[in-house]
């Protein structure tokens, strides 16, 4: 665990360089540069000018960082209300990814059709590139205690330190206890869905292909993934009567019945499976050549 890289003096602030925000960045980078070298071998060649592919990353990064805050906060709403300055404090942690991709997929779309992109090929490309950068980001996560996972005895758990760095997510109430590594299957499952998307790309039988299945799969492993997390508070969703975190002494002990997440998944994963069937029977759609 290691929150906080080292500290620096700014304008006479002592500014943190927090982990979080630093793997993040890193994602953005390695997923965009994966971006770039798919393009050249899945676009049309109308759609390679550097600077189009540049304007597309950076409004999906700014879709991912937004969107996946306003989530956070939304979700967080109350908490959030009573302290609004900490809405501004990104590089902590609280990116909700349903918020990042909703957003990121919105901007990143429209801008490729502004640009006369086919928006179909670039999200195919897109997504399986943004995968990559989630799976380097979640590592952020880890560094920091966020979205941390429940007590368990499995041989794979891993436990966090007591006393708790400065700068940690991480509740004091586990510390020295052993938990699901919920960061680490998250980082795996983007990595995995990397992987598909890499082995589908050359495959695919209709442009759009590649995105929806995708989507499809990231709402599968998502929910399974819900089922191991702790941090009941800040995902939100439907709890057991008399078992929200206002209504109990001890927030953690809050029984979450469906997060927020699983509920988005299970609609994400209808819409996926309603457009992959009209997709697949457009012959618009249907891939003729590169």
């Amino acid at each position: 665990m290691w929150p906080e890289i080292f500290r620096f003096e700014a304008f006479g602030l002592d500014i943190p360089l927090r982990s979080f925000g630093l793997l993040v960045a890193f994602g953005f980078l390695a997923g965009f540069h994966l971006f770039t070298r798919l393009a050249r071998k899945h676009l049309a060649a109308s759609d390679l000018d550097p600077q189009k592919l540049s304007d597309v990353g950076w409004w999906v990064l700014i879709g991912v960082i937004v969107g996946g805050r306003l989530g956070f906060v939304v979700v967080n709403a109350d908490w959030f209300m009573a302290r609004p300055l900490e809405i501004l404090k990104i590089w902590e942690g609280g990116l909700v990814m349903y918020g990042g991709f909703i957003l990121a997929a919105f901007l990143g779309v429209r801008k490729a059709r502004q640009l006369g992109m086919d928006s179909w090929r670039v999200a195919d490309v897109g997504l399986t590139a943004g995968f990559l950068g989630q799976a380097i980001g979640r590592v952020g996560c880890l560094c920091v205690g966020d979205d941390f996972g429940s007590p368990t005895d499995v041989p794979w758990a891993i436990t966090f330190p007591d006393p708790l760095p400065t700068g940690s997510a991480f509740p004091a109430a586990l510390a020295g206890i052993p938990v699901h590594p919920t960061q680490i299957y998250m980082s795996l499952k983007a990595l995995s869905l990397c992987l598909l998307g890499l082995w589908l790309l050359p495959r695919k039988r209709f442009h759009g292909q590649v995105f929806l299945a995708l989507i499809a799969g990231y709402a599968v492993l998502r929910y399974l993934v819900e089922i191991f997390r702790y941090d009941s508070v800040a995902r939100g969703g439907i709890f057991k009567p008399g078992m929200r975190p206002d209504e109990v002494a001890k927030p953690l002990d809050a029984e979450l019945l469906i997060s927020t997440s699983q509920l988005v998944g299970i609609a994400t994963l209808a819409l996926a499976a309603f457009l992959y069937h009209r997709l697949s029977r457009d012959p618009a759609r249907r891939v003729t050549g590169p």
